[in-house]
């Protein structure tokens, strides 16, 4: 039967969604045998990206950001999340870690007996034996089997977590205030993602350490207790040392973290600047400035991860030296009590302190370590989300074609505190073409921000009866990808209105010339590779794309000569254009075309 539920799995289904959704296949995901294929796979070949298979349903992001219900205005909190939406799923490590314990704390007593019987003290009969070597092997294999059940399902949650708080930065960075904006850096940006969320997912994996060891502790003293008595206090009072001595290990480590995440955001700012203006660095011959900058900021950084490492150091080779500090404190006590040591006392009094170990010198230290680095990118992570979105006060309602589209009554806007544009009145109809036309600073692209909702209406009113916005903004943004992916941004492919697009931008003698390439030729950070006038109209081109009811063209044409800018106006925008049934707002400062707007 399990070689049928292998031969029915579909490609539609990742192996973990697959072994879950039926209980005779549990034993693919005890035994991990869901991963043999891309394994077998990526042992005969390299694995390329359509070999991977789906992400499991509850671990995408789409459904992450369904599960919390909080107010996009008012972010609760990165714990009371944690407690609302995953803590309950997280207790459910339960039913791994009670067989775990379980077995943990049997595997002593079982050697004790087995002790016994090889010393011909146990009224056991002849075949137990047999039955208590079983017993140590299958106490083992359940320890090694569930432990890993354990930080799979800790980590995968912590996995989950770390993709939420992903998505919810970037969903809240799409919607903060512009003047908020300017507080943060797209380091600081970076930051959060690539290493702040990463933390709860480490936290995921070893948390359950922090309440599970000390109940498990508490359990294997009382069981030593019954053994040796009284020298089981010298042994736990040398664990119980190492409980605030990593405390005072933790404390550290949280400041050190503290202090690297400052010298860390203080340096990826630094090369992003550098990189950002390596042309004007090296037309002014200022490399050497710079190699000095960013020398400074990594100094300050590896100082730090440096003082880290050393006290880490100083933490593993003190937990190295607990079980023979132990071992010394507990059977030293035996003998200076005169008390007999006993073969099978011995071992299974090492074999309890030997189990507990690791939990108490290691696993919980390090799981307050994590949760003292997860509460320091939790403050972050909340300093973030609680920056003040903006409110969008714009109406927008749905009307049917031929109605009007914008209608403005004496609508003022603001960056904020400053007022930028006052008492705007004004219809725009659907299907039209408004021509702009100002002086510099008149407030051109301040009055498609406005439309886009990008700033706050301080006054009077602003109606849209439109469902959808394409934007071509006046500075070209270009991706680090090939033109393609830049031009559908997300989209799917549909080909007939992609070649229309691409000719209607005069795109199509640029990608001849980039030969065999073509439209998926990688084009650098920011199109550095790229002229300032086919930025311009790969922009653009990303604009048309998009199947919108309303389009911002901000100047989409000051980059390229005149020639080719009268055929994109002709091809593009104007009267009889791929647009020409679409409502364009077309911001300009060549005025001739302004004669074929309505």
């Amino acid at each position: 039967m399990f070689i049928t539920h292998i031969l029915g799995k579909t490609r539609k289904q990742s192996g973990l969604e697959w072994a879950y959704s039926s209980w005779t296949r549990w034993i693919s995901v005890v035994l991990w045998w869901w991963v043999k294929p891309i394994l077998s796979l990526g042992y005969r070949r390299t694995i390329v990206d359509k070999d991977l298979e789906d992400i499991p349903v509850n671990d995408k992001c789409s459904v992450l950001l369904d599960k919390v219900n909080c107010d996009s205005t008012k972010w609760p909190g990165t714990w009371n999340v944690i407690r609302q939406a995953f803590l309950k799923e997280y207790l459910l490590i339960i039913v791994f870690i009670v067989p775990y314990t379980a077995a943990r704390i049997a595997q002593p007593l079982i050697i004790r007996e087995t002790v016994l019987y090889i010393g011909g003290q146990s009224t056991l009969p002849t075949y137990a034996g047999y039955l208590l070597a079983i017993a140590i092997s299958i106490c083992s294999m359940l320890q090694v089997i569930l432990m890993h059940q354990i930080f799979f399902h800790g980590r995968r949650i912590g996995m989950r977590f770390r993709n939420y708080l992903s998505c919810i930065i970037y969903k809240h960075l799409l919607t903060i205030n512009t003047a908020s904006l300017h507080n943060i850096t797209a380091a600081q940006t970076i930051n959060l993602i690539a290493n702040d969320a990463s933390k709860f997912e480490e936290l995921g994996m070893y948390f359950y350490y922090f309440w599970a060891t000390p109940a498990e502790a508490l359990v294997m003293f009382g069981l030593i207790w019954r053994i040796i008595g009284l020298p089981t206090l010298f042994g736990y009072a040398i664990l119980l040392l190492y409980v605030p001595m990593q405390l005072i290990f933790s404390k550290l480590f949280g400041q050190y973290r503290a202090a690297t995440m400052k010298y860390t955001d203080n340096r990826i700012q630094t090369v992003h600047e550098i990189v950002n203006g390596c042309q004007i660095i090296k037309m002014y011959n200022w490399e050497k400035a710079m190699e000095r900058r960013v020398r400074e900021a990594r100094h300050c950084e590896f100082s730090n991860i440096f003082k880290s490492s050393c006290l880490r150091a100083l933490n593993i080779g003190l937990n190295f030296a607990s079980l023979p500090l132990i071992s010394l404190a507990t059977f030293g006590s035996i003998w200076l009590m005169n008390e007999p040591l006993k073969s099978e006392d011995i071992f299974t009094a090492m074999s309890f302190f030997a189990l507990i170990r690791m939990p108490i010198t290691a696993y919980f230290p390090y799981a307050i370590e994590k949760l003292s680095e997860a509460r320091i990118s939790a403050k972050r992570v909340d300093q973030f989300l609680q920056l003040e979105p903006l409110v969008d006060k714009r109406n927008k309602e749905q009307k049917e074609m031929g109605d009007d589209a914008i209608i403005m009554k004496n609508a003022s806007f603001s960056w904020k505190d400053s007022s930028c544009l006052s008492d705007l009145n004004g219809t725009i109809q659907v299907g039209t073409l408004v021509g702009i036309k100002g002086a510099t600073g008149a407030g051109k692209s301040s009055l498609l921000a406005a439309i886009l909702g990008e700033m706050n209406l301080s006054n009077g009113k602003l109606r849209q009866y439109v469902n959808s916005i394409s934007y071509a903004p006046q500075s070209a943004w270009i991706f680090a990808d090939t033109i393609r992916a830049n031009i559908l941004l997300g989209k799917p492919m549909n080909v007939e209105r992609y070649k229309n697009v691409i000719k209607a931008s005069c795109l199509d003698i640029d990608l001849r010339n980039f030969g065999e390439a073509g439209d998926l030729m990688m084009v650098g950070d920011k199109g550095v590779n790229l002229s300032g006038g086919q930025k311009a109209r790969i922009s653009l081109a990303r604009a048309l794309y998009t199947d919108a009811d309303l389009y911002l063209l901000d100047d989409p044409i000051a980059a390229v000569d005149p020639k080719v800018a009268k055929k994109i106006f002709d091809e593009c925008i104007g009267p009889r254009s791929l647009l020409r049934e679409k409502t364009r707002i077309f911001v300009t400062h060549q005025t001739h075309f302004l004669i074929e707007a309505d």
